[in-house]
C-alpha cells in the first residue's frame, strides 16, 4: 500500500506523541522517587552541616573566651607584683627616719619577709644591692652574700634582666628559674617585677611562675564551661581532657572527671580518645563521629562533635550534637513531601493527556501543511533548474571528480581560458595552473576540500595561449546520502581586470600626496627587503608653532618647499628619501658609510637647509634635528631612538647608541603588567607584616602592613613593580587588595597597624570611599594609622585634606613616613595633625658613626615631643643601633633587629 507523505508525516506524529507520553510517565515517576529520596538526604545535610557550624562556632568561641581569660589574668599580673613589693618597699621605707643601714633593715624585717609568700610557696621576694650581691632570698638561703650574676652564670636570660634592672629604677621581666618544692632542679618560666630603694641602694624583686598563673587561669576557664549550656533546649555543653587521655572537665558525666580514657571504647567500638588526640595532634582541630549516650535520654546515639586542640596547655576541648532530632525531623517532613511529590505527579499525567490530544490535532494541521508543501517543491526544483541556468550563463563552473579530473565545464570557462572542452575534459585541472602560484596555496585547497569544506579563495591561472588571468573561486564538495565525496564543483568569476587595477593604486598607496616621496608604508616595505643600510630621521624643528601660526596651507607649503631643497641635495642615486609623517623626513642608503651619511646631512643643514624660506613675504629661518642609525635590523626604531635622544640633549644629530635601547626595559614593563594581571586575578597580592617595638612598654603593639607579590613560592618587594603598576589602572587594585586583607587581619586582633598611602592613593575617591566604610564595617578606626610620605602635593591639596580630615575625625592616625629623606618640611606635619613621625632608615643607619644623622634625630626627637608627637625609627638593625635610638628618646623601632615583614603576625 502506498501512502503519501502527509499521510505518512500523520501516522508518525500520533505513534511519537503516544511513546512519548508512555517514556515521560515511566521517567517522571522515576525522577519523583528520585527526588523525594535526595530532597531527604538534602535535608539530613543541611541539618549535619547547620549543627556542625554550630558547635565549631560554640567551640571557637570557648577559645576566645580562654584567650581573653589569659589576657585578663596576664594584664593584672604586673599590677599584682607591684603592689607586692611597694608593700616591703613601704616597709624598708620606716627606716629612712632612723639610722639603719641595710644590713641591719634586713636584720630587722627578715621575720616578716620570711612570711611573704603565695602560690603555696612558689612566689616568694629576693633583695639585692647596687653591686648585685644577694642580701636575702625568700627560696633559698645559700644564695645570700653570693654575687647574683655569678649565680646566674648559666642563665643568659636572668643575667640580661640583672644588667638591665641595675641601669634603671625599677623593671619588668622574665626568665626561667628552677621552682620551689620541685623536684630534679626543673627550669620554669617566671615573670619578675624589681624595684629600687633608694636610700638604701638595694633592689626588691618579686615574681610569678607562668604555670601558676595558667592553673588560675584554667580553675576560671573551669568553673564557666561548668554551667554552660547551647543549641536547642540547652543540649550543648564542653567537656576538656588532655593528651594523656584523662577526662578533666565533663559536666554532664561528673563519674568520667579524673578517669583516664586511653582504652575506654565507644559503642561504635572505636578508641574515642586515641582518636581525637591523634585528629588533633594532627590537625589541630577537626570533627569526629562516634556513638555515645544521650544525656537526657540515656539512649546511645550516634554523635558528632568538633575538637580543638589548646596547645599552651596540651588539653583538648570538644563538644557535639547528635543525629536523633534529624530522624525525628524526618518522620514529619517524609509524609508531607511524599504527599507533595504525588500531587505533583498526577499533574504531570494530566498535561501528558492533554499533549495527546493536542498532538493529534497537530498532526492533522501538519498533514495539511505537507500537502501544500509537496505541491510547493514541484514548483521549487522548476525554480532551481532556472537558477541553475543562471549560474552557467554569469560564472566560470568546472566539475572534477574527486581525484580532480575535470568532468565538466560550461562556456564561460572556455571563453576565459581559451581552452575547447575537448581539450580538458578528462584532463586534471592542473593543466591551468600558473607557475607563480604558490604549491602551499594548493596543498591548503585540496586539504580544505578533502576534508569536506568549502574553499574561497583567488586563483591565479593560465590561458591556453599562456597569458594571466585571476578568479575569485569558490569550490563546494558534493556528498552522498553517506557523506562520502563523490564531486567537487567549482563556480567563479573573472577578475582580470580588477587586480590590474589594484597593482596600479599600490603605487599610489605608498607615495606621499604632498611631497610625491615615498611614504612610511613605503619606507616600511623597502627596510623589510634590506637590513644592511643606513637611515636618517629629520624633523623640522618647532615646526607645530609655525603651522599653528601661519596656518595649514602655509604649513604645506613649507613642507613642500623642505622636501624639494633635500631632493635638489642629494642627487645621489644612492640615496631614497621618504616623508615618514608630518614634519619627519627619511633617507635611506644600502651601501654609504656612516661617516659619509653624516657629513652629508650636516652640510645640508647648514648650506641649503639653512637658507631663509620665504613665505607671504615673510623670511623664516628653520633648523632641525636629525637621528641616524645603521646596520641593524631594527632601523626605524633605532633611528627613532637616535631623533629622541637629540631632540632630549639639544644638539642637530646623534647616531644610534646601545646605550639608547630603551626596548629591554619596554619589554620588561609589558612583562610585569602581565604578571600584576595575573597576580590580581590569582589573589596573590598578599600583605606582610612588620613589627613596630614599643620602647616604653617593651612589647610589639603595633605592625606596618607592606605589600608582597607571591610568584613561584618567592616573595617579591614592591620596588619590581610598583612604578610600573603607577603607570596603568593596575595600582589602584593592587592598594585595593591591600586594604581589604590589612583590614581583615587586624579586624581579628586588638593590635594598631599602618597602611601606606600613595599621593594617587589619597586622590582616587573611589578608592578612599572604599577604605572609609571597610574601616567602619570592621571596626577599625581607633587601631588603623595612614602612612603617608612627605610631599608639598599634599599640603596644598584642599581635596586630599578633606579626606584626610574625614578619617581622622573617625579615629584614624597619621603618620608621616620617610621624613627627613627629602621635602622634611615641619610645618607639614603640624597642618597634617600627624600623630607619628617616621625618621627616615638613611638617617637611623648612619647615627653610630656620623655626628650630623645623630643631632637630626635629636632635633626631631624634640621638635616631636614638644609637638605632642611620636617618633619611630626605621632601619633599627642591630642591638648597638637599638641602644642608641632607645636613649635618645624615641618611642618606637622598627627594623631587622625587631623582626623582618612576615606572613603572619608574631
Amino acid at each position: 500500500m502506498n501512502l503519501s507523505l502527509s499521510k505518512i508525516s500523520f501516522l508518525t506524529i500520533i505513534i511519537t506523541a503516544l511513546t512519548f507520553s508512555i517514556l515521560i510517565s515511566i521517567f517522571t515517576i522515576i525522577i519523583t522517587n528520585n527526588s523525594y529520596e535526595e530532597k531527604i538526604k538534602q535535608q539530613e545535610n543541611n541539618y549535619i552541616q547547620a549543627n556542625k557550624e554550630l558547635i565549631k562556632r560554640e567551640v571557637t568561641r570557648a577559645i576566645n573566651k580562654i584567650d581573653l581569660v589569659n589576657n585578663i589574668i596576664h594584664n593584672s599580673l604586673i599590677n599584682h607584683l607591684q603592689q607586692k613589693v611597694d608593700f616591703v618597699s613601704n616597709i624598708f621605707s620606716s627606716s629612712i627616719n632612723t639610722s639603719l643601714d641595710k644590713k641591719q633593715a634586713l636584720l630587722k624585717y627578715k621575720d616578716e619577709l620570711d612570711l611573704l609568700k603565695w602560690d603555696k610557696g612558689s612566689g616568694y621576694f629576693y633583695i639585692f644591692d647596687n653591686n648585685g650581691l644577694i642580701l636575702y632570698h625568700g627560696s633559698n638561703n645559700e644564695y645570700i652574700g653570693k654575687h647574683i650574676l655569678a649565680v646566674a652564670s648559666k642563665n643568659k636570660e636572668l643575667i640580661d634582666f640583672i644588667e638591665d634592672t641595675l641601669q634603671k629604677d625599677k623593671n619588668i621581666g622574665s626568665y626561667h628559674w628552677t621552682k620551689p618544692h620541685t623536684p630534679n632542679h626543673k627550669l620554669y618560666e617566671k615573670y619578675v617585677y624589681a624595684k629600687k630603694i633608694e636610700h638604701l641602694n638595694i633592689y626588691i624583686a618579686a615574681g610569678i611562675y607562668k604555670d601558676e598563673l595558667v592553673k588560675k587561669v584554667q580553675k576560671i576557664i573551669f568553673k564557666e564551661f561548668e554551667d554552660e549550656r547551647f543549641g536547642k533546649n540547652d543540649y550543648g555543653y564542653f567537656w576538656i581532657h588532655n593528651l594523656d587521655y584523662t577526662m578533666l572537665l565533663h559536666p554532664i558525666t561528673k563519674e568520667l572527671e579524673g578517669t583516664n580514657l586511653r582504652d575506654f571504647k565507644t559503642n561504635d567500638g572505636q578508641y574515642f580518645m586515641r582518636n581525637i588526640n591523634k585528629l588533633v595532634l594532627k590537625q589541630t582541630a577537626g570533627y569526629i563521629n562516634y556513638m555515645w549516650e544521650r544525656p537526657d535520654s540515656e539512649l546511645i546515639d550516634e554523635k558528632i562533635s568538633y575538637v580543638y586542640l589548646i596547645k599552651e596547655w596540651d588539653m583538648v576541648i570538644g563538644s557535639g550534637f547528635y543525629l536523633t532530632e534529624l530522624r525525628q525531623i524526618h518522620e514529619g517532613q517524609i509524609k508531607s513531601l511524599k504527599k507533595a511529590l504525588y500531587h505533583n505527579l498526577q499533574k504531570i499525567l494530566l498535561i501528558l493527556a492533554i499533549l495527546i490530544v493536542l498532538s493529534f490535532l497537530s498532526a492533522l494541521f501538519i498533514s495539511k501543511r505537507i500537502k501544500k508543501a509537496e505541491a510547493l517543491q514541484k514548483e521549487n526544483l522548476n525554480m532551481l533548474e532556472q537558477y541553475k541556468l543562471i549560474v552557467d550563463k554569469s560564472s566560470v563552473v568546472s566539475k572534477t571528480n574527486k581525484y580532480g579530473i575535470l568532468t565538466y565545464v560550461n562556456k564561460n570557462f572556455t571563453n576565459v581560458s581559451g581552452y575547447k572542452q575537448a581539450e580538458v575534459i578528462g584532463n586534471s585541472h592542473n593543466i591551468l595552473r600558473h607557475p607563480e602560484t604558490p604549491k602551499s596555496q594548493f596543498k591548503k585547497l585540496w586539504t580544505t576540500i578533502s576534508a569536506g569544506q568549502i574553499w574561497t579563495g583567488l586563483i591565479k591561472n593560465k590561458k591556453n595561449n599562456g597569458d594571466s588571468y585571476y578568479t575569485t573561486t569558490t569550490i563546494v564538495p558534493i556528498k552522498d546520502s553517506y557523506g562520502s565525496i563523490i564531486e567537487y564543483i567549482s563556480s567563479g568569476s573573472d577578475v582580470t581586470e580588477l587586480i590590474e587595477k589594484r597593482t596600479k593604486l599600490k603605487s599610489i598607496f605608498s607615495t606621499d600626496a604632498l611631497t610625491g616621496l615615498g611614504n612610511r608604508v613605503s619606507l616600511i616595505n623597502t627596510l623589510n627587503q634590506n637590513t644592511n643600510g643606513a637611515l636618517v630621521l629629520i624633523n623640522i624643528d618647532r615646526f607645530k608653532e609655525l603651522n599653528d601660526l601661519q596656518g595649514y596651507a602655509a604649513g604645506d607649503i613649507i613642507l613642500k618647499e623642505f622636501s624639494s631643497r633635500l631632493f635638489d641635495f642629494i642627487t645621489d642615486e644612492k640615496y631614497t628619501l621618504y616623508r615618514v609623517q608630518a614634519d619627519v623626513f627619511a633617507l635611506y642608503t644600502l651601501i654609504d658609510g656612516l661617516e659619509n651619511v653624516v657629513e652629508k646631512i650636516t652640510e645640508f643643514m647648514d648650506t641649503l637647509g639653512g637658507n631663509p624660506y620665504i613665505l607671504n613675504k615673510n623670511s623664516f629661518i628653520l633648523t632641525y634635528t636629525a637621528g641616524i642609525a645603521s646596520q641593524n635590523e631594527n632601523l626605524l626604531t633605532y633611528a627613532d631612538m637616535a631623533l629622541s635622544e637629540a631632540k632630549n640633549k639639544k644638539v642637530k644629530i646623534k647616531v644610534y647608541e646601545q646605550y639608547m635601547n630603551n626596548i629591554e626595559e619596554y619589554k620588561q614593563n609589558i612583562l610585569w603588567v602581565k604578571k600584576l594581571h595575573l597576580a590580581i586575578a590569582e589573589d596573590r597580592i598578599v600583605p606582610f607584616y612588620q613589627p613596630i617595638y614599643n620602647y616604653h612598654t617593651g612589647e610589639v603593639d603595633k605592625y606596618e602592613c607592606l605589600m608582597r607579590l607571591i610568584e613561584d613560592g618567592k616573595i617579591i618587594p614592591p620596588d619590581n613593580y610598583l612604578d610600573v603598576a603607577k603607570k596603568t589602572k593596575l595600582y589602584p587594585q593592587l592598594t585595593h587588595k591591600m586594604v581589604a586583607k590589612s583590614i581583615d587581619k587586624f579586624s581579628l586582633c586588638s593590635k594598631e597597624f599602618s597602611i601606606n598611602f600613595s599621593i594617587e592613593d589619597l586622590m582616587n575617591e573611589e578608592l578612599m570611599q572604599f577604605v572609609y566604610n571597610y574601616a567602619k564595617e570592621k571596626n577599625v578606626f581607633q587601631r588603623l594609622v595612614f602612612e603617608i610620605v612627605e610631599s608639598e602635593e599634599i599640603k596644598d591639596n584642599d581635596s586630599i585634606s578633606k579626606i584626610l580630615n574625614r578619617f581622622t575625625e573617625a579615629g584614624v592616625q597619621i603618620a608621616i613616613d620617610d621624613f627627613g629623606s627629602g621635602y622634611s618640611n615641619f610645618s607639614y606635619l603640624i597642618s597634617l595633625k600627624a600623630n607619628y613621625i617616621k625618621i627616615d632608615g638613611s638617617i637611623i643607619e648612619h647615627i653610630l658613626n656620623d655626628e650630623r644623622a645623630l643631632e637630626v634625630v635629636k632635633s626631631l626627637v624634640s621638635f616631636a615631643k614638644k609637638s605632642n608627637m611620636k617618633t619611630i625609627a626605621e632601619f633599627v638593625s642591630s642591638k648597638e643601633l637599638d641602644i642608641v635610638v632607645k636613649s635618645l628618646g624615641v618611642d618606637y623601632a622598627q627594623g631587622y633587629h625587631y623582626g623582618r615583614a612576615e606572613a603572619e603576625l608574631l
